[in-house]
């Protein structure tokens, strides 16, 4: 199957799930985070949810971070839309944000943290496959995050569907490390 494709078909089965359902799997994949350690992470990139997109609700992780793991410092992307690349502003619970013209969530303003710096990213996500392979919206704004990040850094896909057999990879393409699911942790390689 082509990527745009899989990509419509995985937007369509998110779209069927409940604002119910995607609070639900949203709690069951937070809940899993726990096999994950942030002991040696300082900086931690996660994405704001889209609107009306059905997202894994990011905030709910955000929550128990901030509760959990105070000295983990939030990071969230700031998009130009222009070139198709991501800035990375640290996020605190006074920094202003306001959504872009794409519906996005984003800080107004703040200190910009290097892509070298992030020691973890919670990369958003279509489909992921059983190699660590993702497919993500199609514009390549994380793929280009991703290849300027450190070897080191930890690339953690969420998703509500268990994973394909196999997506074809792009030369640029960066793998998870893990990606979350309801109902498994999944770490790569197999």
């Amino acid at each position: 199957m082509l990527k745009k494709d899989l990509r419509k078909q995985y937007e369509q089965k998110r779209m069927q799930l409940s604002a119910a359902e995607v609070d639900e799997l949203s709690l069951l994949i937070v809940q899993r985070f726990a096999a994950v350690s942030f002991d040696d992470i300082k900086y931690l990139h996660v994405f704001y949810p889209m609107v009306g997109r059905h997202e894994f609700n990011s905030l709910l992780l955000v929550e128990q971070i901030r509760k959990r793991y105070p000295g983990v410092n939030l990071v969230l992307p700031k998009s130009d839309l222009q070139d198709h690349s991501l800035k990375h502003i640290l996020w605190d619970e006074s920094s202003p944000l306001s959504m872009n013209s794409w519906g996005i969530t984003e800080p107004e303003s703040g200190a910009e943290i290097a892509a070298e710096e992030i020691d973890m990213v919670i990369v958003p996500l279509l489909a992921f496959d059983l190699k660590g392979n993702r497919l993500g919206y199609g514009k390549g704004f994380y793929d280009r995050f991703l290849a300027g990040c450190r070897a080191d850094t930890k690339k953690i896909g969420v998703s509500f569907f268990p994973p394909e057999e196999f997506l074809e990879p792009a030369p640029h393409d960066i793998p998870l490390d893990i990606c979350i699911t309801p109902g498994k942790v999944w770490k790569f390689p197999l």
